[in-house]
């Protein structure tokens, strides 16, 4: 199944970060109970890894409890493209930039 965010198919979010690929993409940090709250957009070549270790978990806490994560893969030359529109669209509460 999918989600779509900011004109991109991501997979459907999921609670666990346990449950993500050591993939390059770019995430998409949800609240786990309402999809429409963006708490932060960023993108990784091992996506798993960065979530799981993200400096800014502290402020996405500062919005909810549960956190769910949508990624969308993607090769790394086309991730911070992505990454940049779905900023200015999405409007992440958390990592301005």
């Amino acid at each position: 199944m999918f989600i779509e965010l900011g004109g991109y198919l991501f997979d459907d979010p999921v609670i666990d970060p346990g449950e993500l690929e050591e993939l390059s993409g770019v995430y998409v940090v949800l609240d786990a109970g309402n999809y429409d709250v963006v708490l932060d957009v960023g993108s990784s070549k091992n996506v798993k890894e960065r979530i799981e270790s993200h400096d800014r978990r502290d402020q996405w806490k500062e919005h909810t409890k549960w956190f769910a994560f949508a990624v969308h893969w993607c090769f790394p030359c086309e991730m911070r493209k992505i990454e940049e529109e779905l900023r200015l669209e999405l409007k992440p509460l958390c990592g301005k930039r």
